[in-house]
């Protein structure tokens, strides 16, 4: 898959990326239809954050489920969903790595 990555300050890079997998029984994959860059992606990128290693951006996004690990309880594929702070229920800690 493709993705933007952070790699230093003002480095972003456009990179092929393995495609997700469902590595814990809570996990999601998603198609997205589209991305955007969270404010929280502007601290590293201007500096004013660390960068200590490559990091995929834009972990605010829409799309449709594609697959759920076994725990996942309150959507299915084929669903429609949206990924946003001012949406997050909090129950996921984990991010895209």
């Amino acid at each position: 898959m493709k993705a933007a990555v952070l790699h230093a300050p003002y480095d972003i890079r456009v990179e092929e990326l393995p495609d997700p997998q469902i590595a814990e029984p809570t996990d999601a994959i998603i198609r997205i239809a589209a991305a955007c860059v969270c404010g929280s992606d502007l601290w590293p990128y201007r500096g004013i954050q660390g960068v200590d290693r490559p990091t995929p951006m834009g972990h605010e996004y829409c799309g449709v489920v594609e697959e759920v690990g076994r725990e996942v309880r309150t959507i299915k594929p084929g669903q429609c969903v949206i990924g946003s702070f001012a949406a997050s229920d909090n129950t996921c800690a984990r991010t895209v790595q």
